[in-house]
């Protein structure tokens, strides 16, 4: 028979205290992850979350109890008890207490993929001793499709709201998230997925650029891209969606993999210009954050396969313990889209892993400008392996790439140090 759940009004589960409470009162254990139940008071006078919005799943609020401002890009509408809004993906939204007295709401998630967030942020509030700010909840938000809401459309339409495509590029539909307007950016995220460099394109877009960020085939439940099993197919195939695209003179930035990638775009672009092959000017500039992919005598990457999860933020982040996630806490559905997202990697690793030993020579030929970006703790590849990469490019003006260490931040300085790696992603010397 069935299960059935029962939640008193003292029983639940408290994931969040303060001037706004949360009480989880169905996790989706029940409903087979349909459909998360959770409670909020919030207290008078009390402003809720920034404005966000939400990729993936929808969110309802029915006041219970006083009376509840949502606020929906540059719009305001106050609900007393009784009312029911209902948010769908990609709406902007926050809610506040303007009144004298507690308001109550009961929040739904549909599916339960949010529940996951707000013992997230517990998490980290327990071990940081103090709740999360700005880009680490940022961060957070967007290990769940979720993103800050910055800038709105005269539609009442975000400007920076992820507008997701598949893209035919030969025998490949590419899955792209494209952000804002301007100058274009193509951003490619490394092992730990797209949601990794999310935040980091919501802040490039809200500075006003047009953001690119295709999923590499394999991740997020996406197809394998058939015969583009490496790095150099990957980059092939990125430079050639550019051409689908018809943009050109593009900067490119990545991540980890994503910067190895990045590295060997700019091998081929240099290539094309040389031959003055119909495919030049599509990639204008670089800039890598903590890439692999290239030999370094004496500093070899770190193999992450290799690494308990429990102990992989000691590796990847300057302060881990803002990152660290207990995995039987996490939803099944978030389990198998990590493991998913392993196999991918290990299929373009290489072998030896995570290095192409012929990259770091062909990077001489790269006269394209070039920034180097590295987190000062990062126990994947460390500093000197970074300082080499960009001695191995020649660089505008055969000057090689310019380095920049960044201070408080490991191999995925977009998620501890956000604001800062979007400045400099777009910073002088760069955007010329």
């Amino acid at each position: 028979m069935p299960r059935i759940a029962i939640v008193g009004p003292e029983a639940g589960e408290i994931v969040l205290t303060g001037p706004i409470q949360l009480r989880i009162l169905e996790d989706g254990s029940t409903t087979g992850h349909r459909l998360g139940l959770g409670e909020i008071v919030v207290a008078p006078h009390t402003a809720g979350p920034p404005q966000h919005r939400h990729a993936q799943h929808d969110e309802g609020f029915y006041v219970v109890r006083g009376t509840v401002r949502f606020t929906v890009g540059e719009e305001s509408h106050d609900a007393p008890a009784g009312s029911l809004v209902m948010v769908p993906p990609g709406a902007p939204h926050t809610f506040a207490n303007p009144g004298d007295e507690p308001a109550v709401v009961l929040n739904t998630f549909t599916p339960d993929l949010y529940v996951q967030y707000f013992r997230d942020l517990r998490a980290f509030a327990e071990q940081a001793g103090r709740p999360p700010q700005g880009g680490e909840i940022t961060e957070i938000m967007a290990r769940y499709h979720t993103e800050p809401a910055t800038t709105y459309a005269g539609d009442d339409t975000p400007a920076a709201e992820p507008r997701t495509t598949d893209v035919q590029v030969g025998d490949v539909a590419v899955r792209l998230e494209e952000r804002g307007t301007g100058r274009p950016v193509l951003l490619l995220h490394g092992g730990a997925g797209p949601a990794s460099v999310a935040g980091l394109a919501t802040l490039l877009a809200a500075r006003g650029t047009r953001v690119l960020t295709p999923v590499i085939p394999g991740f997020d439940g996406t197809p394998a891209a058939g015969d583009v099993a490496d790095v150099p197919g990957l980059a092939r195939l990125f430079r050639q969606l550019l051409g689908a695209l018809g943009v050109s003179d593009v900067l490119v930035a990545g991540n980890s993999v994503g910067g190895w990638i990045a590295a060997q775009m700019g091998v081929d672009e240099q290539a094309a210009r040389d031959t003055g092959d119909a495919s030049a000017h599509r990639v204008g500039r670089l800039v890598l954050l903590d890439a692999v992919g290239i030999t370094v005598d004496g500093h070899p990457i770190t193999d992450l396969s290799a690494v308990p999860p429990d102990k992989l933020p000691d590796l990847v982040f300057h302060s881990p313990d803002r990152f660290r996630v207990d995995p039987s806490l996490l939803p099944p559905e978030r389990l198998t889209a990590m493991q998913g997202n392993a196999a991918a990697l290990n299929r373009y690793a290489g072998d030896p892993y995570m290095h192409d030993p012929a990259l770091r020579a062909r990077l001489e030929a790269v006269r394209l400008p070039v920034r180097v970006l590295w987190g000062e703790s990062d126990g994947v590849a460390g500093l000197s392996y970074g300082r080499a990469y960009a001695a191995a490019f020649a660089g505008e003006n055969d000057e090689g790439a310019e380095f920049t260490v960044v201070r408080e931040a490991g191999h995925q300085p977009q998620l501890e140090q956000p604001e800062r790696v979007a400045d400099l992603v777009l910073g002088r010397g760069i955007t010329g």
